[in-house]
């Protein structure tokens, strides 16, 4: 079960604990860790990853990501909560994001996520991903979250199940991956 945590590093906006895990809201301070993380699983996120331009894994593009992001947070618009073990807060080891909020009758958003490639097989994802998600729900009373993933990423798609999420339909040319416009799969997840 997820922790808010009152105690905030000095990097951080937002953070929340799961049983081995930290996920924190980062401020721009916190740029060398997200470039390293980012460069670290370059090609590892390459098949799975929106398409990015060479400068996007530079330190001075990602202080303006998180300039950026922050704001969106702060206008409750994004919740990007980048991911840590508890007993090693200054390595990035993921991240689980939240956009596209909708309130009112909606009150839905939509989540990605990744996770860096040495890590993965360990449960850190499926922790991440539910918690956050029971999160999202309960603080801010979302009632539906969407998730969008490329039919031929097996591991994402069992994931997702595993977190709880039902398979909802396809949709055709979705995000530009890797170099071209790929068709995603789409998934929802509601509030008991």
């Amino acid at each position: 079960m997820f922790k808010i945590e009152d105690r905030l590093r000095g990097n951080e906006l937002f953070a929340m604990e799961t049983d081995r895990l930290r996920l924190s809201v980062l401020k721009r301070n916190a740029y060398k860790q997200v470039t390293d993380y980012l460069v670290r699983n370059r090609e590892f996120h390459k098949p799975w990853a929106q398409t990015h331009e060479d400068n996007y894994f530079t330190e001075r593009v990602q202080k303006d990501y998180l300039r950026y992001d922050a704001g969106e947070y702060l206008r409750g618009r994004l919740v990007p909560l980048y991911i840590t073990l508890k007993d090693d807060p200054t390595r990035i080891i993921g991240k689980v994001t939240f956009f596209n909020f909708a309130f009112g009758g909606m009150m839905s958003c939509s989540v990605g996520y990744h996770l860096d490639g040495s890590e993965t097989g360990k449960g850190y994802m499926t922790e991440a991903l539910t918690e956050a998600c029971r999160m999202i729900m309960e603080v801010m009373r979302i009632h539906r979250i969407e998730a969008f993933i490329l039919p031929r990423n097996e591991k994402s798609l069992a994931l997702i199940r595993r977190c709880g999420f039902t398979h909802e339909g396809h949709r055709v040319s979705y995000m530009h991956i890797n170099g071209r416009w790929e068709d995603h799969e789409a998934f929802y997840l509601l509030a008991d």
